[in-house]
């Protein structure tokens, strides 16, 4: 059975219980005059103009005669933290910036600690905490040195968080056992934050250890029940699972993101987690596959009002995906999901169970690890899911899925899917104890329309009496899909295929009458939730996944005529294990 995760608790949110967090409207910064605010692959969040009180850190500098100055800095991240002052509620007194001179630094767990007891770290948007590179072209790097120290950062009950400009890397050959690792061996996430609320990570690199061996369950990016989460424009890669891993995560956007190398799928957004935007990132080279909403989750680690879905209003807009062995897209117990104008190629390439392009299958729920009672709460909270320790399985349903505008190529050459849509028929609920919908469906309110399918191997596997989306589906029978989709009817032309240059040309079949995107509804939400996503009912797209104008109604990320790929410099990084880890496209 798939593995369902959730998170390791890592301090004591009952806390949270007795704080009021203050949550300040985001200001979107000026975006292209071909575009507006709302347009995803210009999101930019606005960190606004802030007079901050600096704080130094250096490699050369002392924890314990350091100041904070410039002249007199702090030889630690974590030293420089204990310096940042709080009121006696728990609010900074200030904007605070950590200011990393270039070099090599050891990881930290922070936290707001007084005489052993954690409470947040509160602020507004005008006391942020800043923690970035003194200088950005030599950038400071967090790095594991050997077996007692750590290679990551772990911010737990932050408010207004910015990262900006530096590294965080998993250098192997300093681990004291000469760059070898097994499979017991596992040095945490690159970057965790638990209960935490605007959080923005800007022009980051992390990057740990990927093998085709298991080394862990380690994420290159954790998110745990927090809100207005924000990824710009970072390079993150290398996971032992996957490398965003959020759970129950609500509000933000994750834009412009070059994602790679995991063993898992390499992002997902689930355990209730709602009100996402994922665009313009380019995805890759993930075992299980490219993109999900949804996936599984235990009990406890759900944040009320979003107790049933694993997912809820996720969008994927102007996405990239290559290269992965699994699907390159899926929902796995989604509500109002949105697939629009993203180009999958190469995808679904494996030749074993996992030979499909897009995945609509139940999400897991389970009771593994917690009490009976701690299970037995959740569901009378109104959670689906079981009520006994020991039970669970994979039984939380999709509704409302749009899968529309895309373009997908699997080239001559490669493994050609089986079946170009994997959707499930209906399930029985799992478990005596079940709370939930009962039969469970994949393909509920399921539209695949407007795509443009170029693909060595034509089988639909769907209608075939127990499957989802069969001969008398309203939406999605394999008649409609045939009707409302060109599935090897027209093959697309790109600039520079080979070398990862997957814009069209002006000859490409571009149009495929593209649809309008829908206007999510809110029947079947919760009052609260419906509030909660009052804002995300409909969707605007004007640019492509390089914010150039959509003139026409191109399919695919990317429209005729917008500039060519950039393939970065790398930034001058540690030594490490060999790396695969050079990304084809990047703005």
């Amino acid at each position: 059975m798939r593995r369902i995760r959730g998170h390791a608790l890592l301090g004591l949110p009952g806390i949270l219980a007795t704080v009021i967090a203050m949550t300040l409207a985001l200001l979107v910064s000026a975006v292209p005059a071909s575009a507006t605010a709302a347009d995803p692959s210009t999101l930019r969040y606005d960190i606004g103009t802030i007079a901050f009180t600096d704080l130094y850190a250096s490699p050369v500098g002392d924890d314990t005669t350091g100041t904070g100055s410039a002249a007199r800095p702090f030889r630690t991240i974590a030293r420089a933290w204990r310096a940042v002052e709080h009121t006696s509620s728990h609010y900074r007194q200030r904007a605070y910036r950590i200011l990393l001179a270039p070099g090599y630094y050891r990881g930290a767990y922070l936290d707001h600690d007084i005489n052993g007891a954690t409470f947040p770290s509160l602020g507004t948007s005008t006391t942020p905490i800043v923690i970035q590179s003194q200088d950005t072209t030599n950038r400071a790097q967090i790095v594991f040195f050997d077996t007692g120290s750590r290679a990551n950062l772990t911010l737990y009950q932050f408010h207004y968080a910015y990262l900006l400009d530096f590294d965080i890397r998993l250098d192997l050959t300093s681990n004291g056992n000469g760059g070898v690792i097994d499979s017991t061996e596992s040095h945490g996430d690159g970057f965790q934050c638990e209960r935490c609320d605007h959080v923005l990570l800007r022009n980051m690199h992390v990057e740990l250890y990927y093998a085709d061996a298991e080394i862990g369950q380690t994420e290159t990016i954790k998110l745990n029940q927090s809100s207005h989460v924000y990824l710009e424009d970072n390079h993150l890669a290398g996971a032992g699972d996957n490398v965003i891993d959020a759970v129950a995560v609500r509000h933000g956007w994750w834009v412009r993101n070059v994602v790679h190398h995991a063993r898992d799928w390499c992002l997902y957004a689930k355990g209730g987690s709602a009100d996402i935007v994922i665009a313009a990132n380019e995805v890759y080279q993930c075992r299980i596959g490219g993109m999900l909403a949804g996936q599984g989750t235990t009990m406890p680690f759900l944040e009320a009002p979003f107790l049933q879905y694993d997912a809820y209003h996720i969008k994927f807009i102007n996405n990239i995906v290559h290269d992965t062995t699994g699907a390159g897209m899926g929902v796995n117990g989604g509500f109002n999901i949105l697939f629009a104008y993203n180009t999958l190629v190469r995808t679904g390439v494996s030749p074993g169970v996992r030979n499909h392009l897009l995945e609509l299958a139940p999400g897991g729920r389970d009771c593994y690890g917690p009490t009976t009672a701690e299970c037995q709460a959740m569901v009378t909270a109104g959670a689906w899911g079981p009520a006994v320790s020991g039970e669970g399985g994979e039984g939380i349903p999709n509704r409302q899925v749009w899968f529309v505008n895309n373009l997908i190529v699997n080239p001559s050459g490669t493994v050609s899917p089986v079946s170009l849509f994997r959707v499930d028929g209906p399930r029985v609920a799992p478990g005596q104890s079940w709370s939930g919908p009962d039969p469970v469906r994949s393909d509920d309110g399921v539209v695949i329309e407007g795509n443009l399918i170029w693909t060595g191997s034509d089988t639909l596997d769907l209608p075939d009496g127990s499957g989802g989306c069969g001969s008398s589906h309203p939406t999605c029978a394999a008649t409609q899909i045939r009707g409302l989709n060109r599935v090897n009817t027209a093959q697309p032309q790109f600039v520079g295929f080979s070398t990862g240059d997957f814009r069209p040309t002006a000859a490409s079949p571009a149009t495929s009458g593209t649809v309008a995107l829908p206007t999510f509804s809110t029947a079947g939400l919760s009052s609260a939730q419906a509030a909660l996503l009052a804002d995300t009912l409909t969707t605007v797209v004007h640019t492509d996944f390089n914010g150039t104008l959509r003139t026409n109604d191109a399919v695919g990320a990317l429209v005729v005529g917008t500039p060519a790929p950039v393939t970065p410099t790398p930034t001058p990084l540690p030594v490490l294990a060999p790396s695969m880890y050079i990304p084809i496209l990047r703005r």
